[in-house]
């Protein structure tokens, strides 16, 4: 499949910002399961300086302003061509050892709720324990637009009964971490041509089963990955996985900040 992307991220400062630093993660990840056609990052105002290339293989960015005012807009845009490998991701360039993903943080703290979700699940081989973890987590919780924050954990989540994908990535993550299985969170975009309104930055969860490496689980979505999605970065949590990250120095004001991203397939 060939998808187009265009992803607006855009930042309003109430007085001006003496200095502005945002890492930006944002360029996919090239393996066999998706092939950058094209690809561009841009921004209305600052310095743009590419800085390096991390462990797990993430192209990172940099972009500097000074005494900045107004609104700050970054661009990320282009056509990946994707390809359906059942959810095994292929041919990544990280160097990261994936037993480092056993470690849990604040956001993907287990609680009885997400212990008790493995618990039902019968003794399987750890491919098909897996898709039945999924299945496990897809059903713990109600999707529900707006219903959690980005500093909401897998237990508050599970708890309350309700969340959105990156809830449900998190209880996923901390299942998994509990069955002794290296998890982590991914960012990325999704095409949903049976729902276009849902068309946005998404977020699901990779499992690394000995057998066959990687596999992205998506369980907002009741699947694996597929054609479908284009993977940016992945991490520990969403904190860690965050496509932007700022740091503002002497600055007391207000920030707002808006998100929007178109999704098409290419003809």
């Amino acid at each position: 499949m060939i998808i187009k992307v265009n992803h607006k991220t855009s930042y309003k400062y109430s007085t001006e910002v003496p200095k502005l630093i945002q890492c930006v993660k944002l360029y996919p990840t090239e393996c066999e399961n998706q092939k950058i056609m094209e690809w561009e990052i841009n921004c209305n105002s600052g310095k743009i300086v590419e800085s390096h290339i991390d462990g797990l293989g993430h192209k990172i960015l940099n972009i500097y302003n000074k005494n900045f005012s107004g609104e700050l807009e970054i661009t990320s845009k282009g056509i990946v061509k994707t390809k359906d490998l059942s959810g095994i991701m292929k041919g990544l360039s990280e160097k990261v050892n994936p037993l480092c993903f056993l470690r849990n943080t604040n956001l993907t703290l287990p609680c009885e709720m997400i212990e008790n979700l493995t618990k039902k699940i019968k003794k399987k081989n750890l491919i098909e324990f897996a898709h039945e973890l999924n299945l496990s987590v897809s059903n713990s919780i109600k999707y529900v637009s707006g219903s959690t924050s980005t500093s909401t954990s897998s237990r508050e989540a599970i708890e309350q009964g309700e969340g959105v994908c990156q809830d449900y990535a998190h209880i996923l993550i901390s299942a998994a971490r509990l069955c002794d299985i290296p998890a982590r969170y991914v960012n990325g975009f999704l095409y949903d041509d049976l729902n276009a309104s849902e068309n946005a930055t998404h977020a699901w969860g990779e499992l690394f089963l000995k057998e066959v490496g990687w596999v992205g689980f998506d369980p907002s979505h009741k699947k694996c990955v597929d054609d479908k999605y284009i993977r940016i970065n992945s991490g520990f949590d969403f904190l860690d996985a965050s496509i932007i990250k700022g740091i503002k120095l002497n600055y007391n004001g207000n920030e707002s900040l808006e998100s929007k991203v178109f999704i098409e397939p290419c003809q």
